[in-house]
């Protein structure tokens, strides 16, 4: 998960740590040599042959030498240094290049860098630990960006209906083929039903071709009810029916399925705005699969022009190469993310949380 992503980031931050750890030991090497030397400048009359001695350089409170001219203060016996602008910039650039390469959005890379790039700027840094220091900096602002659309809890949502007796409450799952859509629908039921929730599933996609029989699989290795119809059946009439089974039976949740659908098929776009009429669903649930990329994004975006969406549940990170769709998709649609995929069983589904999800980029600085 994010191997891509954390292997650039970590190669970037560890050549740039080590480069400065270099030029800050040389630093220290030199700068003793040349206070020591006495310095030879032609007398302010200009005689011939007169010569006077250059004044030290001043010493700071604390003992360590200011370096007026240097473009950067190089030395361990300083204590603290502060990184020069140029190397800021080339180090920013790198990681800008590595990040876009890893499917995080433009917006959100320019997001991350300006407020790393202030950290750099403003920072005086411990030469013996440049790198510890520099990767605090690259996780506290990759960490407030992936922070600033603040997630719901869909278990939480789930028991404050229950509690309220705002029951059945009704959750539809909708987006394009092959995302892992009803895979993800039955890992949402194990979730809830392990959490005491009573839990059915509606097998409203009556347009692909086995999509029935998978749901029924799922509800049956689940031991949870199941509604069906026949292929070519009205989806919204198939929900319909299992919410009324579900008020029937006392079953609290219902987890509806659809059919699959490109963000272009405005006829299947219609048929996902008659089911949300007509069930009236209370959270809209987006399921994409993380090596779409950035595709995703705009999938959603599309998707919020027909229908409501509360949040996404990004599938197949354990397939994703690269990862970096994961940090952008809450940022650049409005909408958070819930839930990521990471594999086939019922218990691979990891709540979208921040932290863990810097953890898993970066190491612990």
């Amino acid at each position: 998960m994010f191997d891509g992503l954390k292997k650039k980031l970590s190669s970037v931050i560890k050549s740039f740590s080590a480069e400065e750890e270099k030029e800050i030991r040389q630093g220290a090497k030199e700068e003793p040599c040349k206070e020591a030397q006495p310095a030879m400048a032609s007398s302010a009359a200009g005689s011939p042959g007169a010569v006077q001695r250059r004044p030290p350089m001043a010493r700071q409170a604390g003992g360590g030498v200011h370096l007026a001219a240097a473009t950067k203060i190089k030395g361990a016996f300083l204590g603290r240094v502060r990184l020069s602008g140029s190397d800021v910039a080339g180090f920013l650039e790198t990681m800008k290049i590595s990040l876009l390469e890893s499917d995080v959005a433009y917006g959100d890379v320019e997001q991350f860098l300006a407020s790393l790039g202030d950290k750099l700027n403003e920072s005086r840094i411990d030469p013996k630990n440049v790198s510890r220091e520099l990767l605090g900096m690259v996780r506290e602002s990759l960490l407030s960006l992936i922070s600033k659309t603040a997630g719901i809890s869909l278990e939480a949502a789930v028991a404050r209906k229950i509690e309220a007796n705002s029951v059945p409450v009704k959750i539809l799952f909708i987006g394009p083929n092959g995302t892992g859509k009803t895979t993800t629908i039955a890992k949402v039921a194990h979730l809830l039903k392990g959490r005491g929730a009573s839990v059915m599933m509606s097998a409203s996609d009556t347009f692909r071709a086995a999509a029935i029989e998978q749901t029924e699989h799922h509800a049956n290795a689940l031991q949870v009810p199941v509604v069906k119809s026949k292929y070519g059946a009205d989806p919204a009439s198939v929900a319909y029916d299992a919410i009324a089974y579900a008020k029937a039976h006392g079953i609290q949740v219902v987890l509806i399925d659809s059919a699959g659908r490109q963000e272009t098929n405005r006829n299947l776009i219609g048929e996902m705005q008659k089911m949300e009429r007509i069930i009236k669903p209370d959270l809209s649930i987006y399921v994409g699969e993380s090596t779409a990329g950035n595709a995703v994004t705009r999938q959603v975006n599309e998707f919020k022009k027909a229908v409501r969406i509360d949040g996404i549940i990004l599938t197949k990170l354990d397939c994703d190469a690269k990862g970096g769709s994961a940090i952008s998709i809450a940022n650049e649609t409005g909408v958070p993310i819930l839930f990521l995929g990471t594999g086939e069983r019922y218990t691979d589904l990891l709540p979208y949380d921040p932290q863990v999800i810097v953890d898993a980029v970066l190491p612990a600085s």
